[in-house]
């Protein structure tokens, strides 16, 4: 699912609103996931005066400058999430359809994943670029938790890989929205690409690992009859 920023990039320009065309309980919880180093999966972050560093803040004045409108508008529906920023990519009302058990597996999901990227973000403790450089000024709400990585990113591809299970036909699209709410938030200058790169790393190798606990999946398989 990762891919070189150019290809997003242009896409997420393009992209106007919601209908865009991309080119190219507690119950078990996260205890419960088959143990895994998260941290050793995404690396550490840049280094401050690293290339690296200086590619992220690169792209970011880049799209600050040439960021649309209805890029922006699209990115600031993407601050709350919800299982509805999906809707539309789906074919399915999924803020207030007949679709409970689906809505209730995402919002489980979503908890469980706030216990990972929560630590990890106070390990790594990445200032956000607006805090780092002056020059960077978001077009979206703010956020005061670290940067590193990015919570929007992992929970777009995390919850794309479950919808990706429950609606198969149509798991690229799905798949590309997901990817989308993490490069809304360098559009939105909020997060550096690596935070977002980290997310979408993280995201899905998190949701195969939580959807294979075995109270997770028979809840998965009860919600596919909803579809």
């Amino acid at each position: 699912m990762r891919r070189p920023w150019f290809v997003p990039v242009i896409a997420l320009i393009l992209a106007a609103g919601p209908g865009f065309a991309l080119l190219g309980s507690q119950g078990a919880g996260v205890q419960s996931v088959p143990s895994q180093d998260y941290a050793a999966l995404i690396g550490e972050p840049p280094r401050p005066g690293s290339d690296a560093a200086k590619a992220d803040l690169a792209i970011l004045v880049w799209l600050q400058r040439i960021r649309t409108p209805g890029a922006v508008r699209r990115a600031e529906t993407e601050v709350s999430l919800h299982i509805g920023i999906f809707s539309e990519v789906t074919g399915k009302d999924l803020t207030s359809g007949p679709f409970p058990r689906t809505r209730a597996l995402a919002e489980e999901l979503q908890k469980d994943l706030r216990q990972v990227t929560g630590p990890l973000k106070q390990r790594f403790a990445r200032p956000r670029p607006y805090d780092a450089f002056h020059q960077i000024k978001p077009a979206i709400q703010l956020e005061t938790s670290y940067s590193y990585p990015s919570g929007h990113a992992c929970w777009g591809s995390a919850e794309a890989t479950l919808l990706g299970v429950l609606q198969p036909e149509r798991r690229e699209a799905i798949l590309e929205r997901g990817l989308m709410v993490g490069y809304d938030r360098v559009l939105g200058g909020v997060h550096y690409p690596s935070d977002v790169d980290a997310g979408q790393a993280l995201g899905p190798a998190f949701a195969q690992a939580w959807m294979a606990v075995p109270a997770h999946h028979r809840r998965l398989e009860e919600a596919k009859a909803e579809w």
